[in-house]
């Protein structure tokens, strides 16, 4: 089966899926319980409390947004164009992603946040050419001046390939972050408040249903830490490749925790991929409900041992003006291992 996906990987090993033998049932057995308990058990919560911070707000553009764990690849794409990404793409939208391809990958990448005033170092391996479970384990630590965010942000992720056409995965996240504010109390004072901390979990399907199409379906964060900056999101996404060259996806993320009814961001991107060497991207995002919209763009290099990407998302509307014009900007460079 072809599977065309994230162009960050050496296209010797991004057009492969591992292939599956029956020796692999019980830990397929196990995945898939630990998958349907966790999905099931959130989804039969009778109500979930809101982000207290943001369920009364009339105008939702004051209101914090997510701190989201991108790749390189998927902020040059709108929204991440989600149902192509594998490797590092896959650890930072899709866990069940990681068991597609026979690659192993090491990677660093540093991340500037301009809504956060925050620079992130961060790095990242992910391995599906080892073990019949794909792998993958990032993290990131926050550096900022005054009023800026501080902390860690950290996930690991599993992925198993059921069939050809079908994958799945699970992935765990902690993130324990602050950001220092004025003191009400203290002239001229900043303290530290906590923005967002604890563990929460992701879960994923990926389907494969005929060559060049691919479709993604995700829970984030499903254990709900009561933040605006670490929202409950169904994500999903649909992408179509042409040839090994050019691929185009949408992505549709419903957050159901942050405002009274659940709110939307859609988006997506296109990736050509020039002399087989240079992913070419870009993209558009959309928050609609706190009215902010992006554009994004990215570009890359790949050979057969290393690779470079490097995506950029500028917003150019919203209500609120203090992040009207916010940029944010990724590097990464991985080391192909396999």
């Amino acid at each position: 089966m072809h599977v065309h996906a994230d162009c960050s990987a050496p296209r010797a090993s991004a057009s492969r899926v591992i292939t599956r033998r029956d020796g692999a049932s019980r830990a397929r057995a196990l995945l898939i319980g630990i998958f349907t308990f966790l999905i099931g058990s959130h989804a039969l919560t009778p109500e979930r409390a809101r982000a207290g911070d943001c369920s009364d707000y009339e105008d939702k553009s004051l209101c914090r947004e997510a701190i989201s764990y991108e790749s390189a690849r998927g902020l040059g794409l709108g929204t991440g164009v989600r149902a192509t990404g594998v490797s590092t793409s896959a650890l930072a939208y899709s866990p069940g992603a990681l068991a597609l391809g026979n690659l192993y990958h090491i990677e660093g990448n540093i991340d500037y946040i301009g809504v956060g005033d925050a620079v992130a170092l961060g790095g990242g391996v992910v391995d599906s050419s080892t073990s019949k479970l794909g792998a993958g384990f990032g993290i990131r630590g926050f550096l900022s001046g005054d009023g800026g965010y501080d902390g860690l942000d950290g996930r690991l992720g599993l992925g198993f390939a059921l069939s050809e056409a079908f994958a799945i995965g699970i992935g765990g996240r902690y993130i324990s972050v602050s950001q220092e504010e004025p003191d009400a109390e203290e002239d001229d004072e900043l303290r530290d408040v906590e923005v967002a901390q604890g563990f929460t979990l992701d879960a994923s399907l990926r389907v494969i249903p005929t060559e060049g199409l691919q479709i993604d379906v995700a829970a984030l964060n499903f254990v709900d830490l009561k933040e605006s900056e670490v929202p409950v999101t169904i994500a999903t996404g649909m992408a179509f490749a042409v040839g090994d060259a050019f691929s185009l996806g949408a992505d549709v993320l419903i957050d159901v925790s942050t405002f009274d009814n659940p709110s939307l961001t859609v988006g997506g991107g296109l990736e050509f991929l020039a002399a087989n060497l240079v992913p070419l991207r870009g993209g558009y995002r959309g928050d609609l409900a706190r009215k902010t919209h992006a554009v994004t763009v990215g570009i890359g290099y790949n050979d057969a041992q290393v690779g470079f990407d490097i995506g950029l998302r500028q917003n150019v509307a919203s209500p609120n003006d203090s992040i009207k014009n916010e940029t944010r900007v990724m590097a990464a460079v991985r080391y192909f291992v396999n």
